[in-house]
C-alpha cells in the first residue's frame, strides 16, 4: 500500500485547494527550495495518521495547522491497495483506499474539532488509528519520525528497541499494546466483580431471600382472601336461598291458611241462617204450647228441636274456636313471614355490600397475567401521557380523566334515580302487603277488600317487573362504577406522580383545604390555571409569549370563593 496522491486545503501554507499527484511506489524523497512547502506536505501525511504530538510537526496546537485567515482545513489521501499482501484487514476487496481527515475552529477560537472519512464514511479516530497500525504505520511511535540529528541516536539503539521498532513495522506491536491493555481492564473488572460478588453477599442476598418470603407470604395470603371470599359468597348465596324458600313455604302456609278461614265464614254464614230458621220455628212453638190438643206432640217436637239446636250450638262454638285459633295462627304465620323478609333484606344488603367491596373475582393464573400485561401497557402510556379509553383510542390523561368523569357522573345518577324509584315502588308493595296481612285476620266480609288489595298487588308488582330491574344487572352496574371510581383514583395518583416529578412539582396541585365548613374542593376548585387554558394549533408559537404575559400566573388556583386563598 503506498500513497497516490494528496489534496490539500486550507493546511498550513497551501490555503487553497492543492492536488499533489502521482506519487511513485519508491517515493522517499522531496526536494525543492527553502520555503516551497516540502516539509507541510510531511507534516500533513503525519497529520492523517494521527499524529498526537503536535511539536513533531512544528505546532502547538491544532489551530496552527489552519491557514491564516481561515477556518477549516482538509488533507486528503489516496492510497494504493493493489498489493493484497500489505492491504489493511477487511479491505482485500478495494484497489484504492481513500482517507481524508479535517479540523474545523470553533468559534471560541480555543479548541477544533476533528474528524476522519474513510472511503466516504465517517470513521472514529481510534478507529484510523488502529487501521494505520495494522500496515505498521504508528506514527506516534517515537521512532516513526526521525528528525534531523537523531540518526545517530537510532544507529545506537539496543537490540530490545531494534526488535520494537521491527514489531511495529511488523503491525504486532498494535496486538501486544491491546491484550496490556485488556489485561489491564481484565483486572479492574475482575476487582469490580469481586466487590459486586460481596455487596450481593452481603446485602443483595438477604433482602432477595426475605423478598422471596415475602412473596411466598403474600400469595399465601391472597389465596386465603380468595378462600375467605369465595366462603363468604357461597355462605350468602345459601343463606339468601333458605330465606326465600322459607318464605315461599310461609306464603303458601298463609294462602292455605285463608282458604280455610273462607271455608269457616262460609259454615258460620250457613249456621247463623239456620239459627235464624230454628229460632222461627221455636217462636211458632211457643205460641202453639197453649192448645192443649197438640200439648203432647208439641212437648215431643220441642224437644226434639231443643236437642237440635244444642247441637248446632255446640257447632257453632267449635266453628267459633276453630275461627279464632286460624286467626291466631294466621297472626303468627304473618309475623314469622315479616321477620324473614327482613332476614331477607338483610342478606340481600350483605350479599350486594360483598360484591360491591370485594369486585369480579379473579378466576386463574392466566387472567391475572392478562390483568398484569394490560396494566402495564396502560402505565407505559401514562407515562407518555397518553391512555386508551373504552373505545380503544389513544387520548391524552387529561382528557380520559373527564370522559370517565362524566361516565361515573352519569352512572351514579343512573343508579340513583333507579334506586330511588327502586324504594318508592319497595314502599307502595310493603304497605300493601301489611294490609294485605291485615286484611286477611278480618272476617269474610273484608274479602272484597282483601281481593281488590291483592289486585293493587299485582299491578305494583307488574310495575316493578315493567321497571326492568334485574338484580345481576344492577350488581354489574355498582361493580362497573366502583371500577370506574378506582380507575378515577389510580390516573388521578399517576396524574399527581407525573405533575409532582415534573419542573419540581411547578404544575403540581398540592395544597392543604382552608379550615372552613362550607369549602367543597369537588366544587369550588376549578384547577391549575395552566389546565384551563387550551391554545388552538395555529397560536402553538405564542404559548411562550402566553406564558410571560401572565406572569407565573399558570400555576393559581382557580376557585368561585373570593374569601379564601389557597
Amino acid at each position: 500500500m503506498h500513497i497516490k496522491s494528496i489534496q490539500l486545503d486550507g493546511f498550513k501554507s497551501y490555503q487553497k485547494h492543492t492536488e499533489i499527484a502521482p506519487f511513485s511506489p519508491q517515493f522517499n524523497a522531496i526536494t525543492g527550495y527553502n520555503g516551497s512547502g516540502k516539509s507541510n506536505v510531511l507534516d500533513s501525511i503525519c497529520f492523517l495518521l494521527g499524529i498526537s504530538k503536535l511539536d513533531n510537526i512544528r505546532a502547538k496546537s491544532m489551530n496552527e495547522l489552519i491557514s491564516h485567515g481561515g477556518s477549516k482545513a482538509v488533507v486528503q489521501i489516496r492510497f494504493d491497495n493493489r498489493d493484497k499482501k500489505q492491504s489493511p484487514f477487511g479491505m482485500d476487496h478495494l484497489d484504492e483506499l481513500v482517507v481524508q481527515r479535517h479540523i474545523t475552529a470553533l468559534p471560541t477560537g480555543k479548541s477544533c474539532y476533528t474528524g476522519y472519512t474513510l472511503n466516504g464514511h465517517s470513521a472514529t479516530t481510534q478507529r484510523m488509528i488502529d487501521f494505520f497500525r495494522g500496515v505498521g504505520l504508528n506514527v506516534n511511535n517515537p521512532h516513526f519520525l526521525i528528525m534531523q540529528g537523531r540518526i545517530t541516536t537510532v544507529l545506537n539503539m539496543k537490540p530490545e528497541e531494534i526488535l520494537g521498532m521491527v514489531e511495529e513495522a511488523a503491525g504486532t506491536k498494535m496486538y501486544d499494546q491491546k491484550r496490556k491493555e485488556a489485561e489491564k481492564t481484565l483486572f479492574l473488572k475482575e476487582a469490580k466483580l469481586k466487590e459486586i460478588d460481596r455487596i450481593f453477599e452481603g446485602s443483595i442476598d438477604p433482602r432477595m431471600e426475605k423478598f422471596r418470603e415475602d412473596r411466598k407470604n403474600m400469595v399465601e395470603v391472597t389465596r386465603l382472601a380468595k378462600l375467605k371470599e369465595n366462603s363468604q359468597r357461597k355462605l350468602g348465596a345459601f343463606e339468601y336461598h333458605q330465606s326465600v324458600e322459607l318464605s315461599k313455604r310461609d306464603m303458601e302456609h298463609m294462602e292455605l291458611v285463608s282458604n280455610e278461614v273462607q271455608e269457616l265464614n262460609q259454615r258460620i254464614e250457613q249456621v247463623v241462617v239456620e239459627i235464624g230458621k230454628k229460632g222461627d220455628e221455636q217462636q211458632n212453638l211457643i205460641a202453639l204450647r197453649d192448645n192443649p190438643a197438640m200439648e203432647t206432640d208439641l212437648s215431643l217436637e220441642n224437644k226434639t228441636k231443643q236437642e237440635i239446636s244444642l247441637k248446632l250450638e255446640q257447632e257453632k262454638r267449635g266453628v267459633e274456636e276453630g275461627i279464632v285459633r286460624l286467626k291466631s295462627e294466621i297472626e303468627r304465620t304473618i309475623r314469622r313471614i315479616e321477620n324473614d323478609e327482613k332476614v331477607l333484606g338483610s342478606k340481600q344488603v350483605e350479599l350486594e355490600n360483598i360484591k360491591n367491596d370485594k369486585g369480579e373475582d379473579i378466576d386463574s393464573h392466566e387472567e391475572n397475567k392478562a390483568l398484569i400485561t394490560k396494566l402495564r401497557g396502560e402505565l407505559e402510556g401514562m407515562s407518555r401521557g397518553t391512555v386508551t379509553n373504552d373505545k380503544g383510542e389513544h387520548v391524552s390523561l387529561e382528557t380520559y380523566i373527564q370522559e370517565t368523569r362524566a361516565q361515573a357522573a352519569d352512572l351514579d345518577t343512573k343508579v340513583k334515580t333507579a334506586n330511588n324509584r327502586r324504594d318508592r315502588i319497595q314502599a307502595n308493595l310493603n304497605r300493601a302487603m301489611d294490609k294485605l296481612a291485615s286484611l286477611a285476620s278480618k272476617s269474610g266480609t273484608d274479602q272484597t277488600a282483601l281481593a281488590e288489595l291483592t289486585k293493587a298487588v299485582e299491578k305494583i308488582t307488574q310495575q316493578v317487573q315493567s321497571l326492568g330491574y334485574n338484580a345481576d344487572e344492577d350488581v354489574q352496574r355498582r361493580e362497573r362504577e366502583q371500577e370506574i371510581t378506582d380507575r378515577i383514583h389510580q390516573l388521578k395518583r399517576v396524574n399527581d406522580n407525573i405533575l409532582n416529578n415534573v419542573c419540581g412539582g411547578r404544575y403540581a396541585m398540592n395544597f392543604v383545604d382552608p379550615p372552613v365548613p362550607w369549602f367543597n374542593y369537588e366544587r369550588d376548585v376549578e384547577g391549575l390555571v395552566l389546565h384551563l387554558i387550551r391554545l388552538k394549533p395555529q397560536y402553538k408559537d405564542y404559548a411562550m409569549a402566553v406564558d410571560v404575559a401572565l406572569s407565573g400566573a399558570v400555576c393559581f388556583f382557580f376557585h368561585f370563593k373570593p374569601a379564601i386563598s389557597i
